[in-house]
């Protein structure tokens, strides 16, 4: 049994909404700009707002990277 012309049309519809998620996801991402190490920079938020970022922290794996970001 074949499915109807609207069923059809619709998961083609949605098969093309997935498809441009997923190529467009990263499109939206914030930017990360590390500064070094954060147990060589006592205070990462506060110098990342020094350089003009919204906020600072330090970044996974380990924690260990001081990065700004905006």
């Amino acid at each position: 049994m074949e499915a109807p012309h609207s069923f059809s049309l619709l998961l083609k519809l949605l098969f093309a909404v997935l498809l441009y998620s997923l190529c467009f996801a990263s499109v939206g991402e914030a930017i990360y700009q590390c500064q070094g190490k954060c147990e060589d920079i006592s205070d990462c938020d506060g110098l990342c707002k020094r350089f003009g970022f919204p906020s600072g922290n330090c970044m996974p794996p380990l924690y260990q990277y001081c990065c700004c970001h905006g």
